[in-house]
């Protein structure tokens, strides 16, 4: 349990200089208001990504853990020409692992995939500011993105458990900026389409509520239909129907979500693990996705992406049996930005306290066998399993706290009033 107690130590150390932050907004904010983004967000970036990378990795010369020995699985053979889904397993999109082998021409060692993941981070928050910059004062934004540089879903997700979610992120506002910048359909579909080429499956949940509010739909569904059947094309002929590798993640049964923590109530009679859970998870998550598109569709892009975007991949993160906290990284950028009422100390301490449970609950879950409940009485047998399931009813609950919170805002508030 040691690496539970070390994320713990980690997050309450981020948790108490983000306090440290917060008590001084208003002086921090000034201060920052005349600062270079990029030069702020770059030294940001070097003390909380590239120096604790550096302290991990190369001082006390851990080893990587987690997903990344899955990821160093594929990058490093995709390295080597081999190929994808026929000569080695991938849950990920296509291009995912040769992207990765592609760093891993600099460095051929796992400790560079962190270093990847930490590169990625970066680029995000990098768009984000490119993305936002109309709503926030400079010194604004500047203080947010130091605050997200800081907080425990971010750094410990990135830096410990190499996360990629916040890829597809970087990607749809990759396609939404080369939109703004040559006013062309075709190629903010291009994008949209390499998105889901690069990272994983569930990147094709975005595209539907995104499909239903394009006015040009015909435009947007080329490219998209084009890198298809190309892809298709390519793949089929090298590994035949094992390109649909990716979609066995939704059977692998993780927590929290809400079957898991209704399951002992009902004594395993709700057919937790079943496939038509996945349908339900995928109905729900998508729908609400699509309602926050459709009631946010007068705003502005920034506004309706950011809420659409937190409704839909926090809601999945919960009804999905296959998702677990760690897909917090997949959202938390456009929560902060897009979302969060950074004047009210009621949601900034709720979002304090998630980012820790969204760490903390991951490792405890594994590191106890990746429980299952099956009754009440599985629950109460000792302290660890009690622990573990109220950190997921904690998660789900502040999960749902922020879903209300990305659907309740009024279309005419501004990103930049809170």
């Amino acid at each position: 349990m040691s690496i539970v107690y070390g994320k713990l130590a980690i997050s309450m150390a981020c948790t108490l200089l983000a306090l440290f932050m917060l008590v001084r907004r208003q002086s921090f904010t000034a201060l920052l208001e005349g600062r270079s983004a990029v030069g702020t967000m770059s030294v940001g970036w070097i003390l909380f990504r590239l120096l604790p990378f550096a302290a991990v990795y190369l001082l006390a010369d851990m080893a990587p853990t987690s997903d990344v020995n899955g990821f160093w699985d594929e990058g490093s053979k995709a390295s080597m020409g081999q190929v994808v889904y026929r000569d080695f397993w991938s849950p990920y999109s296509p291009l995912y692992a040769y992207f990765l082998g592609i760093w891993l021409e600099l460095w051929y060692d796992p400790k560079m995939i962190v270093l990847t993941m930490t590169v990625m981070d970066g680029l995000a928050l990098l768009l984000s500011a490119a993305f936002y910059k109309q709503f926030f004062s400079n010194g604004r934004f500047l203080f947010t993105a130091l605050l997200y540089l800081i907080l425990p879903g971010s750094l410990v997700l990135c830096v410990i458990g190499a996360q990629e979610d916040v890829w597809m992120w970087l990607f749809v506002l990759l396609a939404y900026l080369v939109r703004e910048k040559t006013r062309n359909v075709y190629w903010y579909s291009l994008v949209l389409a390499l998105g889901l080429l690069f990272t994983k499956a569930i990147f094709v949940l975005i595209l539907f509520p995104l499909f239903l509010l394009e006015k040009d739909k015909v435009r947007f569904m080329i490219p998209m239909i084009a890198v298809g059947v190309a892809s298709l094309a390519i793949l089929y002929p090298l590994v035949g129907w094992e390109f649909m590798q990716p979609l066995d993640e939704a059977k692998t049964l993780r927590a929290p979500n809400i079957p898991s923590i209704i399951n002992p109530w009902f004594n395993d009679q709700i057919g937790v693990g079943e496939k038509f859970w996945n349908w339900i998870g995928l109905v729900i998550s998508l729908g609400l996705g699509t309602v926050a598109a459709f009631r946010f569709q007068h705003s502005s892009v920034q506004f309706m992406l950011s809420r659409t975007w937190v409704v839909l991949f926090a809601t999945m993160m919960i009804v999905q049996q296959s998702a677990y906290s760690n897909y917090i990284f997949l959202f938390l950028i456009p929560l902060m930005f897009g979302v969060v009422d950074w004047t009210s100390k009621k949601q900034v301490g709720i979002l304090l306290l998630y980012n820790i449970l969204c760490v903390v609950h991951p490792s405890v879950w594994w590191r106890l066998g990746m429980p299952k409940y099956l009754s009440t009485a599985d629950i109460l047998v000792n302290n660890a399993a009690i622990l573990d399931y109220a950190l997921q009813v904690g998660i789900i609950v502040l999960t749902i706290y922020f879903v209300n919170l990305a659907f309740r805002r009024e279309p005419s508030v501004s990103i930049g009033d809170h």
